[in-house]
């Protein structure tokens, strides 16, 4: 028990991280003039190499030694390529709809989670699970939209987007549970996100980003390579060995709430109401007895 409560410590840690990162990413796209590909390119090329870097200078871990055993590098591989998508896809949603829609259909990551449980694992979703899963979703519409439907922009192309990056994220969570039982974490999400970096700049070099450099820009960049990718994804993964794909996913949710607490928007009733059902969902997913995989 103590072990899975800490688990799910670490997914909303890393949720909240992701949340406050997108502050970070927004003010610097509206204020400062980056790009989606700048943001994305930055981000996953700089931590993935300053946690390679980290493994091998300071923990003197061979890295070859890794990604030559039999299956590693297709899998670290595989694991970069989905980050990449997930992250591309849900700025793409952003840009064609608004943070809002893009939200609400990240919250849907859970739902394809179980899914693939469902079809491949051939295991039927418990109870519990499903509950979780409608409260998180419910909570994340309230909170977003603050009960103005209105403000949801449902576009076609936003919503393929969307639901494309909520695909790739449960597949990014499903994906390195086999490979972290052979080499650590860091080393899996560092190489992972240099995969994905090293794509994304070939289209959008970091070193030629043509943006208002300020101190507060760069310290705002800096968080959001160091905090909002590095951390959050050692957090993230590191949750996957003590709970399930399945009940990290349905911890989503503290993504969008920990923007719009960022944000200093005032609290309607609607997001007082799902951020009671969010901490519902936690207590009903912390009360399971076992960890499914």
């Amino acid at each position: 028990m103590q072990k899975k409560t800490e688990g799910i410590c670490f997914a909303i840690s890393a949720e909240i991280c992701w949340g406050s990162m997108g502050v970070a990413a927004q003010v610097l796209m509206e204020d400062s003039g980056f790009t989606v590909g700048d943001l994305v390119a930055g981000r996953l090329l700089g931590a993935g190499a300053l946690l390679l870097m980290f493994e091998h200078f300071f923990m003197r871990r061979s890295l070859l030694k890794y990604f030559s055993q039999p299956g590693v590098a297709k899998d670290i591989l595989l694991y970069g390529v989905l980050v990449l998508l997930t992250q591309l896809t849900f700025f793409l949603a952003i840009q064609c709809s608004n943070a809002g829609t893009a939200a609400i259909l990240a919250a849907t990551i859970p739902v394809f989670t179980t899914i693939w449980v469902i079809f491949v694992k051939h295991r039927a979703p418990q109870i519990r699970e499903m509950a979780c899963t409608a409260l998180a979703i419910i909570a994340v519409v309230l909170i977003t939209t603050k009960g103005d439907f209105d403000s949801v922009s449902l576009s076609l192309t936003g919503v393929l987007w969307g639901l494309a990056s909520s695909v790739a994220g449960a597949a990014s969570n499903i994906q390195p549970n086999a490979v972290l039982k052979k080499i650590p974490v860091t080393v899996i999400v560092g190489g992972g996100m240099t995969v994905g970096g090293i794509v994304m700049s070939i289209f959008f070099p970091p070193w030629a980003i043509e943006a208002n450099w300020t101190t507060q820009s760069a310290l705002f960049y800096a968080y959001i390579v160091v905090v909002g990718t590095l951390v959050s994804f050692l957090l993230y993964v590191s949750s996957l060995k003590m709970i399930s794909a399945t009940s990290a996913s349905l911890l989503s949710c503290f993504e969008p709430i920990t923007a719009v607490v960022l944000l200093g928007a005032p609290l309607t009733p609607a997001e007082g109401v799902g951020g009671v059902l969010v901490f519902a969902a936690v207590w009903l997913l912390a009360s399971r007895k076992k960890a499914q995989a």
